[in-house]
């Protein structure tokens, strides 16, 4: 019998479950995609004159990205990181098996850094501006 024509609707089959190396290769790159926004963040703080110039060149590829100014190519840049380390992470980590606890923790860990890292008392004290 097919999947259609079981009593319930069932498969004779068990479902796919995604392996755990597909989880972890997402986790990886949202925070590689945040990772990629704070360093963009930062150099549009340290150097505006060609970082701006730079993200507002990135931010004419999006529809009315102009409107937006240098945040929309800040965007792009995150998005290209987190999209394009999602592929390679997701083919290279695909068939493995691994523990999901701690790289739940690198993750969330990381997450947090990030954020902070993002907070502007905190760039402006690494970079010796007054806050």
């Amino acid at each position: 019998m097919g999947s259609f024509d079981s009593p319930a609707g069932k498969s004779d089959k068990p479902a796919k479950s995604p392996r755990s190396g597909e989880i972890v290769a997402g986790m990886l790159s949202a925070v590689l995609g945040m990772a990629a926004l704070t360093a963009s963040h930062w150099w549009s703080a340290a150097d505006p004159a060609h970082a701006n110039l730079f993200f507002m060149y990135l931010s004419s590829w999006l529809p009315e990205g102009l409107r937006i100014g240098p945040y929309g190519g800040k965007e792009l840049t995150a998005l290209t990181v987190w999209l394009g380390s999602w592929l390679l992470l997701f083919l290279m980590l695909k068939w493995f098996e691994l523990r999901l606890i701690p790289w739940i923790y690198v993750f969330s860990i990381a997450v947090m850094i990030l954020l902070v890292l993002l907070w502007p008392p905190v760039y402006h004290k690494i970079y010796g501006w007054p806050t």
